[in-house]
């Protein structure tokens, strides 16, 4: 939204945890602060400010009538929280290197429309029509669809944690069901390159199913895309606050993949996964990676009208 109003914006990761609760007067025994976005821009430097920040004090409306406690939860969030202006300052900066590897597998190189080749309508009237495809239609979509649909997912946004601007800490794994041009099988985005690498031929629409937690979404969908991170590298450059910065990654990019198949009048899910069984699924090309977030895309099918 702040692109399409060529606004400014940058999420931010680095903060001190407590002080930030503490400004909006959060119970961090139910809930806490977990992202930021800056907006906007200033032409002067803001002084830092005087002492200690206060309590807004807002009144809270109750987001439901029961809940769900997890500890664990609040563990971990707690084992990830910065505690200090140092700390923040250390945590910034450049991410993991990722160099790409050499491809072991054939190479296709996509080919994404230009703006000029689609219809651009508003992001807002775009927004207005995204929701969550309910039933996909067993039908392809085209290469110059799904080509579109990663490219302009995966160009990067400004984030504290991705140092050069346009670095990504997930990496893009494809099932393709239905896409004229591709082979049905298995992929990885080089998105460097913008090319797939064909990892494995086959009609895989029921391992899609069976990894979607065994939903047909995923399986009825023209292609299951699937984000999966090395944790490694991104838990030794951020400790622990990696998680939290490559979780939140993974649902832009996703929301990313809504939005790009909304504007070219396709659908889109996101699902949840068996994790350790899709890591498998993509290995030995995925080994070591984990799962993070799947997002099911094809053409949404119709419902048949009931007889008045």
């Amino acid at each position: 939204m702040c692109a399409a109003l060529r606004l400014p914006a940058e999420v931010v990761m680095g903060f001190v945890d407590e002080e930030v609760n503490r400004l909006f007067d959060l119970d961090t025994q139910r809930e806490v602060t977990f992202s930021m976005v800056a907006v906007g821009q200033t032409p002067v430097k803001l002084p830092a400010p005087p002492g200690e920040v206060g309590q807004l004090g807002l009144e809270t409306v109750p987001l439901s009538r029961k809940e769900v406690d997890y500890p664990v939860m609040r563990e971990m969030h707690a084992a990830s929280s910065l505690r200090s202006a140092e700390e923040v300052r250390a945590w910034r900066g450049k991410g993991p290197a990722k160099p790409l590897p050499v491809a072991s597998g054939r190479v296709i190189r996509l080919e994404p429309l230009s703006d000029l080749e689609i219809r651009l309508d508003s992001i807002e009237q775009v927004i207005l029509r995204r929701g969550s495809t309910r039933q996909f239609a067993r039908e392809p979509i085209t290469l110059e669809q799904l080509s579109t649909l990663l490219d302009r997912a995966t160009r990067g946004g400004p984030a504290d944690f991705l140092d050069p601007a346009g670095g990504q800490l997930n990496d893009v794994y494809l099932i393709v069901n239905a896409v004229e041009g591709l082979p049905p099988g298995a992929y990885w985005f080089r998105r460097e390159e913008g090319s797939l690498e064909f990892l494995k031929e086959g009609d895989f629409r029921d391992q899609a199913a069976y990894l979607g937690l065994e939903q047909e979404l995923p399986g009825d969908a023209s292609v299951a895309v699937f984000f999966l991170a090395d944790l490694r590298p991104i838990l030794e450059r951020f400790g622990n606050r990696g998680y939290r910065a490559m979780q939140l990654e993974a649902g832009i990019l996703g929301g990313k993949l809504y939005l790009a198949a909304y504007a070219q009048g396709l659908g889109a899910s996101g699902l949840t996964f068996f994790d350790d069984d899709a890591t498998n699924f993509f290995s030995p090309h995925a080994a070591g990676k984990s799962a993070i977030f799947l997002t099911a895309v094809g053409k949404s099918a119709r419902r048949s009208q009931s007889p008045d």
